[in-house]
């Protein structure tokens, strides 16, 4: 029998083979939008949050954030408890990080630092994400886990691009009488602008009262419509999203949660023994030569011919990076290694002499740190990297815990000292620290080393410190002038920042005052 014939025995006689009798995939079903009478409501807050969201980004490319980040925030929180209830808000984990959202959304408006404004920038969006899906239910994973910001990251943009449908649904459920009156609200509007376009030109030529009362409205609305206009349309755009979003908080949809297949690498501990073996050796052998440097005083300095200023100005930085690098390295081999047998404990015991050869390390460091500020002063770098050496010292503290306790979460320490850590350092006010200091520094020693400029422009809280300082002092460092002049004109642009409530902070009103006494 052919390939023919037994093809031809093999099909159900009376049955149609055609293309198209053949069973088709069934089409996936379109996604269904639950809503109630709060969506309706939800669309106009949307869009005043959209409206918000522009003039942050706006400030952000002109004047600088102030004000209106923590307006935005709140906005943000009010519209969610109204949206969605208090309900697991109170939890105290999402209570807490509901404080961290709101701290650090405030030091926008205490504080007047750029550089801290923009990694508060960075990591404000991060942390609002965190804690709302947190509140939301819809993050499986808890905060404590390191794979919970990615998934808090696939959270946010199913909520952003995938709820887009929402609110077009929304819309569409408005019908009847209301409809109607929407329709004929805009066409009202339009009717009026086009109205008032032509006839209020002609009432100002009219009457010289009516003009010389309206005419200062009119001038404003004609120099501010356009901008508007288009803020308006750029919201629009927004709002869209925003929704989505906020929809996705109340009516969560959790991720499809994959099987955990165990560890990706498992090495025998061979491995990571023998790379613990090599670095230990060479760092017990560095700490060596630090211990003569450190406790051998004026003597051995004297004998290699280093002056304390060269040795505080050498390797601090690379001291630093090299305790970061093994505390990434300690953390990837107890995540690699298999946790079992002599080779396990071999590895923790290794690991134990690299971090304690690690605080040694960072005990060198803070000791040309510290020579290295006595001799030139506190700067805000300066003392950004004892904050970083102190932050460096809880993380390993916490691989140590690590190391023997296997229960032990590296991660919920890192998370939750580093953003406490991140909290504290901003409302310290480095800046007024450091300017203290210096000024203190140059009161005792006039020929001490001292960067006014940069001082002042650091942030408007060094203003009235440097005042302390004789005015006539003359000032060469990228700003000419004297510090009485180069004071007066950081005063003038802390009055500008103050007269506007978007890049308005306490920081820079106190600073205008100062400057009207």
């Amino acid at each position: 029998m052919s390939m023919e014939e037994l093809h031809r025995a093999a099909v159900t006689p009376g049955a149609d083979t055609s293309p198209a009798c053949q069973p088709k995939a069934a089409a996936p079903a379109p996604r269904v939008y639950e809503t109630d009478g709060k969506e309706r409501v939800l669309l106009l807050l949307a869009l005043l949050l959209s409206l918000l969201l522009v003039e942050m980004i706006i400030s952000v490319f002109n004047w600088g954030p102030g004000l209106v980040v923590p307006a935005l925030v709140a906005a943000w929180y009010a519209v969610l408890l109204w949206y969605r209830g208090a309900e697991g808000l109170l939890n105290r984990e999402n209570l807490l990080l509901f404080c961290a959202v709101c701290l650090l959304a405030l030091t926008f408006a205490l504080f007047s630092n750029d550089w801290f404004r923009g990694v508060n920038l960075l990591a404000l969006p991060v942390l609002l994400m965190v804690q709302t899906h947190q509140w939301s239910g819809a993050a499986r994973r808890p905060w404590y886990l390191p794979t919970m910001l990615w998934e808090r990251f696939l959270l946010t943009v199913d909520g952003l691009f995938c709820r887009l449908g929402a609110s077009w649904k929304v819309a569409s459920t408005v019908k009847g009488e209301g409809k109607k009156r929407g329709i004929y609200l805009l066409l009202g509007l339009g009717a009026a602008a086009l109205l008032l376009l032509v006839t209020v030109p002609m009432l100002l030529s009219a009457d010289a009262l009516f003009a010389h009362l309206a005419g200062g409205a009119v001038d404003f609305f004609s120099r501010h419509m356009g901008a508007w206009v288009g803020r308006l349309l750029a919201a629009l755009c927004l709002a869209p999203f925003l929704f989505g979003l906020l929809y996705s908080v109340r009516r969560p949809e959790p991720l499809t949660e994959k099987k955990e297949q165990g560890k990706l690498l498992a090495f025998d501990a061979i491995a990571p023994v023998t790379v613990l073996v090599v670095m230990d050796a060479l760092y017990l052998f560095f700490i060596a030569v630090q211990f003569a440097a450190l406790f051998g005083g004026e003597r051995y300095l004297a004998v290699t011919g280093i002056s304390h200023a060269e040795y505080a100005r050498s390797g601090f930085f690379q001291l630093v990076g090299v305790a970061g690098l093994n505390l990434t390295l300690v953390m990837a081999c107890l995540q690699i290694c298999r946790r079992e047998g002599k080779g396990f404990t071999a590895v923790r015991a290794l690991s134990t002499v690299l971090v304690a050869s690690s605080f040694v390390m960072l005990g060198s460091a803070a000791c040309r740190m510290t020579l290295y500020v006595t001799e030139y002063g506190l700067s805000f770098k300066r003392a950004l990297t004892y904050w970083g050496m102190l932050m460096l010292a809880v993380f390993f503290t916490a691989a140590l815990l690590k190391i023997w306790k296997k229960s032990f979460s590296f991660f919920k320490v890192l998370f939750a000292a580093g953003l406490a850590g991140w909290l504290a350092l901003n409302f310290i006010n480095v800046d007024r620290i450091v300017t203290r200091y210096n000024v203190s520094l140059y009161q005792q020693n006039q020929d001490a080393v001292m960067d006014l400029p940069y001082l002042a422009f650091q942030s408007y809280d060094t203003l009235d410190i440097l005042e302390e300082l004789p005015g006539d002092i003359r000032v060469y460092h990228y700003w000419e002038g004297t510090l009485e002049e180069l004071i007066a004109q950081r005063r003038d642009r802390a009055a500008a920042d103050a007269a506007d409530w978007r890049s308005w902070s306490v920081s820079a009103q106190l600073a205008a005052i100062g400057g009207r006494k």
